[in-house]
């Protein structure tokens, strides 16, 4: 830093003192005129210091000491009073610098820092905004004051932000790749589901799975296949939603009327509980009935599918009311049975006590026969005897039927 000049060995006497033969008060003019141009110098390095210019300030101050030397120096109290203000002017333009210098090499190695840690950022809408921000902060900073340091940490900041936008290019060169790939499948995809999306009136319950298998599968490949082109994306969506569409609609409609069929068939296997519940409550078992409850069987059968929750509990209903009837029928049949079995073999005993009866007259009629003479009427005990064992015989025939109907 420049110090108050002094007076110089090869200063003339008519330089260091004032001069003799000049008048008091053209000396003190020119004193005036010195201290007015020192006050000027003060003002100007005040000025300097107040605008902080860092790139030519330094240089605006030295060319102001310079013309600082080049006044006449008078020992005047004034100047030295000048003096300091010049001085301290001079002083805190370099401290506000050495101040600034200092913010701005620890402003610089905080944008450094934050640049290097988003360097490896994929946020890169978000990331690439803020690298913009930093460079304008970065350029805010302003200097070091130390070239070198000025560079070094340039060339971190630089990196840091190259690094990042060269990845950021590189994704978005990739992503652009992606999307002309997605956009080629989901092309693909749309003429695939229009052909998906042809159906049949008479196809099976396995080939409507199939079908909306189908379909599910090329879901899932759309969703894989990724973002293509924003325009091309949407227009994409709706051409494969169209081309899907028709597919939905005949799947709808199929199962809108196979409810339809179901309740339908439900309606009718309850009609047919119903009935089956009456014959189950009559005490009707005689062939019409029994006829009948065979043909419920066979009208369930005809009734269709009423799904398969629905339809066990339905057939579950159906088969505890024909049980009914037909338990019902057999214990009414096998008390019938019993009725003629009782019935049978009280005829059997009745036929027995006949044929014992019928073999005791035989016998007597025999006998009177062996010891009868002509006169006895002969003629009419052996037509009468004759009569006795066609009888028997007839009822030993019935009561061997009877017998045998009783085995069967």
């Amino acid at each position: 830093m420049t110090t108050q000049p002094q007076t110089d060995s090869n200063d003339t006497p008519e330089q260091n003192a004032p001069q003799q033969a000049a008048a008091p008060t053209q000396a003190e003019e020119e004193l005036q005129k010195d201290l007015d141009r020192r006050e000027e110098l003060c003002r100007q390095a005040e000025q300097v210091a107040e605008e902080r210019d860092w790139r030519h300030g330094s240089g605006d101050l030295r060319r102001l000491q310079e013309q600082w030397n080049d006044i006449r120096r008078w020992h005047d109290p004034r100047e030295d009073a000048l003096w300091g203000r010049f001085k301290t002017a001079r002083e805190a333009y370099y401290q506000a610098r050495d101040a600034a210098h200092e913010q701005a090499r620890a402003a610089k190695e905080k944008l450094v820092a934050e640049a290097e840690r988003l360097a490896k950022s994929d946020q890169w809408n978000a990331t690439a905004e803020r690298m913009r921000t930093l460079m304008d902060d970065w350029k805010a900073a302003g200097r070091t004051g130390d070239r070198e340091e000025d560079d070094r940490l340039w060339e971190r900041f630089n990196a840091a932000r190259r690094g990042f936008f060269d990845r950021r290019s590189e994704h978005f060169t990739q992503l652009d790749e992606q999307r002309a790939k997605a956009k080629e499948t989901k092309e693909r995809l749309v003429h695939e589901a229009t052909l998906a999306a042809a159906t049949s009136a008479d196809w099976t319950g396995d080939q409507w799975a199939k079908a909306s298998a189908r379909m599910r599968e090329l879901m899932d490949q759309w969703k894989a296949a990724g973002v293509a082109p924003k325009a091309d994306n949407d227009r994409l969506w709706e051409e494969f939603q169209a081309a899907r569409k028709p597919f939905f609609d005949a799947q709808h409609a199929h199962y809108e009327a196979l409810d339809a069929a179901r309740k339908a068939a439900a309606e009718a296997k309850q009609r047919l509980i119903d009935q089956a519940r009456q014959l189950a409550q009559g005490n009707d078992f005689g062939h019409e009935a029994t006829e009948r409850a065979k043909q419920l069987d066979r009208d369930w059968k005809a009734t269709g599918f009423a799904g398969k929750e629905l339809g066990d509990r339905l057939w579950k209903e159906f088969t505890t009311a024909k049980e009914e009837f037909w338990d019902k029928r057999r214990a009414h049949n096998d008390q019938r049975h019993e009725e003629w079995l009782q019935r049978t073999r009280d005829a059997i005993d009745r036929r027995k006590q006949r044929i014992a009866n019928l073999q005791e007259q035989i016998d007597r009629l025999q006998d009177r026969l062996n010891h009868a003479y002509a006169t006895d009427h002969v003629e009419e005990m052996q037509e009468r005897l004759d009569d006795r064992r066609e009888a028997l015989a007839q009822v030993e025939a019935e009561v061997r039927d009877m017998e045998s109907q009783l085995k069967d």
